[in-house]
């Protein structure tokens, strides 16, 4: 497995922000109570935990151990029992549970931390080995609010300030960074930063850097068909937006005949 890039940002993302709220949507795509669910890049169980009494189990993998470290604490904490709940180390690229699932999910974006076609094609793999019959998974990335030469040519900016969360104990601030953006495929190489105050000073800053591979609505959407699966869902956001006008692009998707 290789170094662990979510280390350090590991306890403070929790108290992040995310820009939208999936889990009711994810909730509503669970086909039925008893439903097997796989999460891909489970994190520290931000969707994971909510699902776990609307489902039969659901097992999670990611390759941060420190996300899965907190994520194990909030399952230990909320007594939920093995047969119920499970998560592992993995590479979400590559891996074989040797079992099938109802529904396949990987929230917040988890696609587009593979920025290699080999690294996509090795998730469509493990998505069609581990996927039951009649069973439906769902991939989704942020739509890209420029076009992709504006996006190149606007790519590295200075540190943005994104926003700042009171904790019990003084204060986080995140920041993002773009580092530097390949063409083809489109990446964006990004930095998020952490910084923790206490009375005004600043006590720690861990940074994590991710790739964020963009896609825009049609090229997704081919993505997905080319991998031989039939697309029986797609929206801009959580909400029932309509595919390609909203901030989000959802796609639910089935193996095609």
């Amino acid at each position: 497995m290789p170094i662990d890039i979510r280390q350090e940002a590991a306890k403070y993302y929790d108290a992040g922000r995310v820009p939208f709220e999936d889990i009711g949507f994810y909730r509503k795509q669970i086909p039925h109570p008893l439903a097997h669910i796989l999460e891909l890049g489970c994190g520290t169980g931000r969707v994971l935990l909510p699902l776990v009494g609307h489902c039969g189990y659901i097992h999670g993998l990611d390759c941060s151990e420190a996300m899965l470290e907190i994520c194990q604490a909030k399952l230990a904490q909320a007594d939920v029992a093995a047969e119920h709940a499970r998560v592992e180390l993995a590479d979400i690229t590559d891996f074989n549970l040797s079992q099938q699932f109802d529904l396949i999910i990987a929230p917040f974006r988890v696609l587009q931390n593979l920025a290699t076609d080999v690294e996509v094609e090795g998730l469509f793999r493990a998505i069609r080995r581990h996927l039951a019959p009649g069973g439906t998974a769902i991939l989704n990335v942020f739509h890209p609010n420029r076009d992709r030469n504006q996006l190149l040519v606007d790519a590295i900016q200075p540190m943005k300030y994104e926003y700042e969360i009171p904790l019990e104990t003084g204060s986080l601030r995140r920041y993002c960074q773009v580092r530097r953006v390949t063409a083809i495929p489109l990446v964006q190489y990004i930095d998020l930063i952490y910084r923790y105050y206490l009375q005004g000073q600043l006590i720690e800053e861990s940074i994590m850097s991710i790739a964020m591979r963009c896609y825009y609505p049609a090229e997704f959407l081919a993505l997905i068909e080319q991998q031989g699966f039939n697309v029986i869902g797609k929206w801009g956001g959580y909400a029932g937006e309509v595919y390609g006008e909203g901030g989000e692009l959802v796609i639910a998707f089935m193996e095609g005949e």
